[in-house]
């Protein structure tokens, strides 16, 4: 029993580790991308790869058409509301304690 626990809090720490890991390289990575500068003040550079990635764009080859309008015809049911107890019910079977000596 105590090595099953040992073996759900190595786990869980590793979770925990790994989930930290996750946010501080997101943090880390946009704080790089938002202090990163060029000496000549341009906007973007070919050469640089993170100016690159931060000003691409999605090309599109043509343009998506938008789906047909449909109407949609449906009969729904109305369920009756539940009914429930409003009052909390009392055990009528209660017996009294034993007298004291």
């Amino acid at each position: 029993m105590g090595s099953s626990r040992r073996k759900d809090r190595a786990a869980r720490s590793w979770r925990l580790l790994l989930g930290l890991l996750c946010v501080l390289l997101v943090v880390v990575s946009g704080t790089v991308q938002i202090a990163h500068t060029h000496a000549d003040r341009l906007a973007t550079h070919a050469d640089c790869s993170l100016c690159v990635a931060a000003h691409i764009t999605v090309q599109l080859a043509q343009t998506p058409v938008p789906a047909p309008p449909a109407t949609v015809v449906a009969v729904l049911e109305a369920l009756p509301p539940s009914i429930l107890p409003s009052g909390l019910s009392t055990f009528a079977l209660f017996t009294r304690p034993p007298p004291a000596v």
